[in-house]
């Protein structure tokens, strides 16, 4: 399968060592740009390069997500489940901290340590079972409604 089907393409299936060697590459070109702009001189220059970051950040989202849903088709699944496997940790996870670090200056009312951490480890058994469904169980043998088995050489 060709780099650009890969990166951007929701169609087709991908085998374990494709799906980690994108997914690291995306992370690593994502983490140098975000992170080198921090050892420029110029401040401007770095203000610019965290700026264009995010930027790059949003525009990494779809390789991601392409690269999620075609593992997820080499299971036999559906690419929604990808909702479960991100959005879930990391709204439980972001609902936690914000409970946690909740302040009301006007009532007093402070964080609620408590509610915030359940919160917080409620997102680590989705996040962990995502890691295991995409990136430790192996895929269908054989032909499936999403493809040709990526592990069969082509005939």
């Amino acid at each position: 399968m060709k780099l650009q089907k890969i990166l951007f393409s929701f169609d087709g299936r991908i085998g374990r060592r494709t799906y980690w060697l994108a997914i690291i590459a995306l992370i690593a070109a994502v983490q140098v740009v975000t992170i080198g702009p921090f050892f420029l001189d110029s401040e401007m220059v770095a203000v610019m390069l965290i700026v264009t970051s995010q930027f790059i950040w949003l525009l990494s989202l779809w390789p991601i997500l392409a690269v999620g849903s075609k593992r997820l088709h080499d299971r036999n699944k559906n690419g929604w489940w990808l909702l479960v496997f991100w959005l879930l940790p990391f709204a439980l996870f972001c609902g936690g901290f914000s409970i946690v670090l909740f302040d009301d200056p006007r009532t007093g009312r402070s964080g609620d340590f408590v509610t915030g951490s359940v919160l917080i480890f409620a997102s680590l058994p989705p996040a962990l079972w995502g890691i295991v469904e995409l990136g430790i169980l192996p895929g269908t043998k054989g032909p499936n409604p999403y493809g040709a088995d990526p592990a069969q050489p082509m005939a």
